[in-house]
């Protein structure tokens, strides 16, 4: 439980807990490992608790009977995921897939009651990541509903190559775009022609960060 203590007190999500909640929260955690491409949460199991990213990141999606997915986010360290099980008793909204090596901490679902009985600040902090999640997503909606494919990758390109490179293939990005493949490729393509991005292997490189915040900007006018 020390070292579980010592990185969630470095956690800015957790900057408002007294030393006592920090400590009861520290105490009903257990730290757990996923490799790349593994399945953390399914959409629609009930058997999971919640859990706080330390490293690595985690895709969250939905998908349609078709076999369609959609990514609604990628949550990454010091981020909860699964949180709305534990406000509704209901089962996962969403399927959790690590992108890379993960370390994160799981809090059982039957550990939640008396720790939020004895400690009501822990409510705020799931009450606030919940709200940041709803904001989230009203984006996402905008974008599905009003933004054409070619401006909804160039925010996902945009955000995903904050080095400059982004480690999503043409799938991925469908997933992401709330598209198909076929659209993908041909839309990074025209990209790639205007010189916007360089095509590679498994990731797609930024080279006009200009151009694409362009994209966004111009073409919802």
């Amino acid at each position: 439980m020390p070292n579980v203590l010592k990185e969630l007190k470095q956690l800015p999500l957790f900057a408002g807990l007294s030393g006592q909640a920090l400590q009861a929260l520290a105490a009903a955690l257990d730290e757990q490992h996923f490799r790349p491409g593994q399945f953390v949460v399914y959409e629609g199991d009930v058997a999971y608790g919640l859990f706080l990213i330390l490293e690595g990141r985690v895709r969250l999606s939905r998908t349609a009977p078709d076999g369609r997915e959609q990514v609604l986010d990628v949550a990454g360290a010091g981020e909860l995921f699964n949180v709305v099980p534990f406000v509704d008793a209901g089962p996962a909204p969403a399927t959790a897939r690590a992108m890379a090596p993960l370390r994160c901490l799981h809090l059982p679902a039957a550990a939640l009651p008396p720790l939020l009985a004895q400690h009501a600040d822990v409510a705020l902090v799931l009450l606030r990541d919940l709200a940041a999640q709803v904001r989230d997503l009203a984006v996402l909606l905008e974008d599905l509903a009003f933004r054409t494919v070619r401006e909804r990758l160039a925010r996902i390109l945009l955000q995903e190559a904050a080095d400059g490179t982004a480690e999503l293939t043409h799938q991925e990005l469908a997933a992401h775009t709330g598209t198909v493949r076929e659209i993908i490729s041909r839309t990074l393509r025209q990209m790639a022609t205007e010189g916007l991005v360089e095509l590679a292997r498994g990731h797609v490189i930024v080279l006009d960060v200009a151009g694409l915040r362009r994209i966004i900007t111009e073409e919802t006018k």
